[in-house]
């Protein structure tokens, strides 16, 4: 069996895993936005001045505990990204050229100490002991991130399930409360005359009566139009 690479698997999978676990935060919070929806709107409806005492005692703590399994829940999913905002410290492979840089480092200590060895140490033995040796630490370090960011997911869907269900019952009781008691709403109406400020004048004159024309009577010539008045002359002044 070859220990490098089942580490090196187990090291890749362990970050496919941190991804997983980052991607699968997406539908927590959609569902928390939903259900604060579901609590706004349940709270602004609910007739409180009417109906049973009693239902609206309860309406109270189950809105009130919803509220408080909501925080919850934001809190773990807080924790499962960033640990509040503290973030996780993941290890990686120190760089790109960390193989060779074990080579250099080993190098000189197996020319030193090469007729003290066991003849099955090797130079490529000890720099494989050395990259076994960084994939450990790597795995031990990121198994033990994933495994908090796994566990705090998993509360805060609990919590999502929680407060779902005291929604859900909530609803039940705004229902009843709402066909009982449907509240009642206001709306205010302006009307506002715009020509309340303007002044409305009088219809135009009526318009000419149409001419009747017999089909049995000649026509008549229409006579000269009349002379107009003549204007008074106004008189010289003194």
């Amino acid at each position: 069996m070859n220990k490098i690479e089942l580490l090196k698997e187990w090291f890749y999978k362990e970050e496919e895993r941190k991804g997983a676990l980052n991607d699968s935060l997406n539908i927590p919070i959609g569902i928390l936005t939903g259900v604060l929806a579901g609590i706004y709107f349940l709270v602004s409806k609910y007739n409180y001045f009417s109906g049973s005492k009693i239902l609206k005692l309860i309406f109270i703590i189950l809105i009130v505990a919803s509220i408080l399994f909501w925080l919850a829940c934001i809190a773990y999913l807080l924790l499962s990204y960033n640990n509040f905002y503290k973030g996780y410290k993941y290890k990686s492979f120190p760089n790109a050229r960390f193989i060779q840089t074990e080579y250099d480092t080993l190098k000189p200590y197996y020319k030193k100490y090469k007729k003290d060895l066991k003849k099955n140490i090797t130079l490529d033995k000890l720099v494989e002991n050395n990259i076994e040796e960084i994939l450990i630490q790597c795995i031990d370090n990121n198994v033990f991130n994933n495994d908090r960011k796994s566990a705090y997911l998993h509360s805060s869907k609990i919590h999502i399930l929680n407060c779902i269900l005291l929604l859900f019952i909530s609803s039940v009781i705004f229902s009843i409360n709402y066909i009982n008691n449907e509240k009642e709403e206001i709306y205010n109406i302006k009307i506002t005359n715009y020509m309340s400020d303007k002044k409305i004048p009088p219809p135009p004159p009526r318009p000419q009566e149409p001419r009747v024309i017999k089909e049995n009577q000649q026509p008549v010539r229409p006579g000269p139009r009349p002379t107009p008045p003549s204007r008074p002359t106004p008189s010289p002044k003194k």
